[in-house]
């Protein structure tokens, strides 16, 4: 088994917010040893518990997130534990801390800048809700504030509705995953520099990826996009993926032009064929159609396949989606997702155990060759102190000497041969920081998201901002490789320069290539691959055809978002795509860093779907434990009141309001004159919902949005105004983050695009160049890194492989 970052100590002063970033490092074989007080960390007296009875071992939240953890209790009020503190952190590599500023500090512990002037090797990750500095620094959060304030709530939901949440929080992982990448980076560069430094994360700018390029539509002089139930609306047009049908909902990629319109027309097929719609729908070809050229066809053929989908079962659509190749999956429930046959064959679940009772959770998030160890049970307070004895300061070899990098990941070389959102982004992260990576694609089968608009000055493959912004940093070379006698030869050929290669074709097409696990180990021994699927190489789900929506249906994310009594309606878009990416980038900054210290490369097979599924751990336990249903309760929280997104003055704009603690309600209660509900304890509050969110409604709506969440904020209550792309544009917060870049491109001129949402004190991210034009990068490639001379590259052209 490979253990790939075992030689690092990581110490974990996080609360339950940042403690999933410790958990993956856990995963990846780090030793992660939490720092608690006697009366232990703020995770263990998170809800919910097993069996719903308080107590230091029940927390479901720490069994979630602490599995594979040690435990050393420290009291910070005390001189000797102080002393024994600094011993610690000396022998360590990373701490982890989240929270605001002012908790941060409450807790008693050593400052950053005490800690960095003591040990100049420590890097030390802070995971904020809107960052360490700014105008909303010290702002109030929850899940639900600050979902509200990066885009994907705003289109997320049903139109006639309030903006929706995913009720098992989701905001905080995606920080905590940013802020393990950051360490991994920090790392590899610690490993030439001998020094640490500062991983600074917001959650705020963390969410605004789960929109896609959403948030920068408006920045694009594109119109917003809004929510519309099961669809996106833009402009005219309602995307729609949810449908019901006889005993459930499916999730249908009913989409048109060069990649997905195929599987549209073999959809129609099946209609036609059991005589569900008329046979002149069958006689348009929709890979080369738009809804906008028949809005009315569009209409009716929508209802019809909505009318069909309602008249199968989930099974039936399911065995023709493997039959015909359709793009449709099932919307599992969360019990459904603990049954499923695709992650019991991949063996996806380890057991956990809680006192008298166990359940499943799902085990490291990547199958790796080698495998990665299994994760173990979350430590109990103080369980593991012998760690305290006989502590050793870090030191590096003897004789060596500090050979600082420009950037974090120079001469890392990637061949990236991703399509679609979710491998682009993988090689997108690693550009950021100083990657060279070289995307093979062809004029004749081009990235997916170069159908994709908006397009800027022409509506032509090189003009699609969203390809710019995933694949900004990158070097493209053209290469058709269904030519395979003259392309393959160079596909291996870069296949020897690289250091990684990621690819996210069907299961087995890179066989096809000539480049099996074998065949790649001979050109390239210390290769390192990671394969990205929607669900895995193996298994009775991996031959289907699918995209991030399909993933996240399937593993339980569309049935926890959505109303009551209604049509679940998912987190929008291909949701998985956005969070596999990375999970992705963190295994290959794990291998890379293996590689270098052992020789021993690694590959994985890596399921989008299945590292997903660790964001819904706390449900997944729940439900197993205590038999909690977290599917279809809207905004609502099992543990937190008021807690809700409600209008405000003008027309579609809405505030959400969260109150975390006893306090925070007696503040707002007061400020808005219920003294009948002011002393209401959580049980009580949670009973009488509905008459007090009629009363914050009647307040919110004599305000704006705005008004309202910085007099809560004032106030000492958790609040923040619903926030599509153009709030975002304005928000001074995350423009103190400098949360895009302006960057040139050839055809479309400046073009923003999303700043690193990792912030590195001494080597930060920087994005300069935008997604390249297709094959822009040909010539120098087969020069500079290829070797190849002008008559060489002559021969190969006259075979009309570069295009």
């Amino acid at each position: 088994m490979a253990a790939l970052l075992s030689k690092y100590r990581v110490l974990d002063l996080t609360d339950a917010r940042g403690a999933f970033s410790g958990s993956l490092l856990a995963q990846l074989g780090a030793e992660v040893i939490l720092v608690e007080p006697p009366s232990g960390n703020n995770i263990r007296r998170t809800e919910p518990y097993a069996e719903d009875k308080p107590n230091l071992n029940n927390s479901l939240v720490h069994h979630s997130f602490s599995r594979g953890k040690a435990s050393v209790m420290l009291d910070p009020k005390n001189s000797k534990d102080k002393k024994k503190f600094l011993d610690l952190v000396s022998s360590a590599d990373v701490i982890l801390r989240s929270g605001r500023p002012s908790e941060i500090d409450a807790l008693g512990y050593p400052s950053t800048d005490e800690l960095e002037d003591l040990f100049s090797h420590l890097v030390q990750a802070t995971i904020s809700p809107f960052g360490l500095t700014g105008p909303k620094a010290e702002w109030l959060d929850s899940d639900l504030i600050l979902a509200a304030a990066g885009v994907q709530m705003s289109i997320n939901g049903d139109a006639d509705a309030p903006p929706l949440r995913t009720s098992v929080p989701q905001v905080w992982s995606h920080a905590c995953a940013d802020a393990a990448i950051g360490v991994a980076i920090a790392l590899r560069e610690r490993s030439h520099s001998q020094l640490g430094q500062r991983v600074d994360v917001s959650a705020q700018q963390s969410w605004t990826y789960a929109a896609f390029h959403y948030p920068l539509f408006p920045s694009w002089g594109a119109e917003e996009v809004t929510r519309n139930g099961s669809h996106v609306r833009i402009g005219e047009v309602a995307s729609t993926f949810h449908f019901p049908a006889k005993d459930g909902n499916v999730t249908l990629t009913y989409l048109f032009g060069a990649a997905v319109g195929p599987f549209t027309n073999r959809f129609v097929e099946w209609m036609v064929d059991e005589g569900a719609i008329d046979s002149r729908f069958q006689n348009i070809d929709y890979s080369a159609w738009s809804p906008l050229d028949d809005l009315d066809h569009y209409e009716k053929l929508t209802r019809a396949i909505y009318e069909f989908c309602e008249s199968k079962t989930k099974a039936e659509l399911l065995e023709a989606a493997k039959q015909r190749r359709l793009l449709v999956m099932p919307v599992s429930t969360l019990s459904e997702v603990i049954s499923n046959a695709q992650f019991e064959e991949r063996e996806l679940w380890e057991s956990v155990q809680i006192g008298e009772l166990s359940a499943k959770l799902p085990g490291p998030f990547v199958h790796a060759i080698p495998k990665l160890p299994p994760l173990g049970s979350a430590p109990k307070v103080g369980e593991t102190q012998a760690l305290l004895q006989n502590l050793q300061p870090k030191s590096f070899a003897a004789g060596s000497q500090p050979k600082p990098l420009k950037r974090p990941l120079d001469g890392v070389k990637i061949l990236d041969m991703t399509i679609s959102f979710a491998g682009p982004a993988v090689g997108r992260t690693l550009a950021d920081h100083g990657a060279t990576v070289i995307k093979v694609e062809s004029e004749h089968r081009p990235d997916l998201t170069r159908t994709a608009g908006v397009f800027l000055n022409g509506d032509g493959a090189d003009n699609s901002a969203c390809f710019a912004e995933y694949n900004a940093g990158k070097k493209s070379i053209a290469l058709d490789l269904s030519k395979k006698e003259s392309s393959i030869p160079i596909l291996h050929e870069l296949v020897k320069w690289a250091d990684v290669l990621i690819e996210s074709f069907a299961p087995g097409s890179l066989g096809r290539l000539g480049l099996g696990r074998e065949a790649r180990k001979k050109l390239n021994p210390n290769l390192i691959t990671l394969q990205s699927t929607m669900v895995g190489q193996t298994g009775p789900y991996s031959s289907f055809p699918g995209y991030g929506n399909m993933a996240a249906a399937l593993c339980g994310f569309f049935a926890t978002t959505g109303w009551p009594g209604r049509l679940r309606v998912g987190p929008v878009g291909a949701y998985t795509d956005i969070i596999s990416p990375r999970f992705a980038v963190l295994a290959v900054l794990s291998a890379l860093d293996h590689l270098e210290a052992t020789g021993d490369s690694t590959d994985f097979d890596f399921g989008q779907g299945e590292s997903a599924i660790q964001l819904l751990n706390v449900g997944l336990l729940d439900s197993q434990i205590n038999g909690r249903q977290w599917e279809g309760i809207g905004n609502a929280d099992h543990f937190l009141a008021p807690h809700g997104v409600y209008p405000c003055s003008e027309e579609d704009t809405w505030v959400a309001i969260s109150c975390s603690t006893d306090e925070q309600w007696e503040l707002l209660s007061s400020y808005l004159k219920l003294n009948s509900l002011q002393k209401l304890g959580i049980s009580d509050r949670l009973r009488h919902q509905e008459e007090i969110n009629a009363a914050i409604e009647a307040w919110t709506t004599q305000r704006s949005n705005k008004d309202a969440a910085e007099m809560l904020q004032q106030l000492g209550v958790a609040a923040h105004q619903v926030q599509g792309g153009k709030e975002c544009v304005l928000d001074e917060q995350l423009a103190h983050r400098n949360w895009t870049v302006i960057v040139e491109h050839d055809l479309m001129g400046s073009i923003p695009v999303r700043n690193s949402a990792i912030h590195l004190s001494r080597t930060p991210a920087l994005i300069s160049q935008p997604g390249p034009r297709i094959g822009q990068h040909t010539f120098e490639i087969l020069v500079n890194d290829l070797n190849k001379n002008p008559d060489q590259i002559a021969d190969l052209a006259i075979k009309e492989i570069f295009e």
